[in-house]
């Protein structure tokens, strides 16, 4: 859905630069706003979560290749809700928010969360 996205953007600027530009110089400003679309996406996936810990006082989320993103514990400002999950985790001195679908994680696994973060906003 994200590709199809950014091929509507593309395209929409394409369109609003060619009438201006010219067919053929319209093309680099669009190639230059793909290959940048393509770096953020790119970032972007990396920075989601592949897999979690979920410990007593303990939320670790980790990359694909095995590098942990968030490390520490749930604090108050954690919201949930039946489909998704805002977690904040505080790191140290960071806080950190985690956003958590509930088809991405199995039923069990989303509702040890759930009731984690319950138990996080009454400290």
């Amino acid at each position: 859905m994200l590709l199809a996205g950014v091929l509507i953007a593309l395209a929409a600027f394409y369109t609003t630069l060619a009438p201006w530009l010219g067919v053929w110089r319209a093309l680099p400003p669009v190639l230059a706003l793909g290959a940048a679309s393509g770096l953020a996406y790119v970032g972007w996936r990396r920075a989601q979560p592949a897999f979690i810990e979920i410990g007593t006082d303990r939320f670790a989320a980790f990359a694909r290749s095995g590098t942990c993103l968030v490390d520490g514990r749930l604090i108050g400002a954690a919201q949930w809700g039946g489909a998704l999950l805002s977690l904040v985790v505080q790191a140290g001195a960071r806080r950190r928010s985690v956003l958590i679908a509930a088809d991405s994680v199995d039923a069990e696994s989303f509702r040890v969360l759930a009731v984690a973060a319950r138990s996080a906003s009454g400290r």
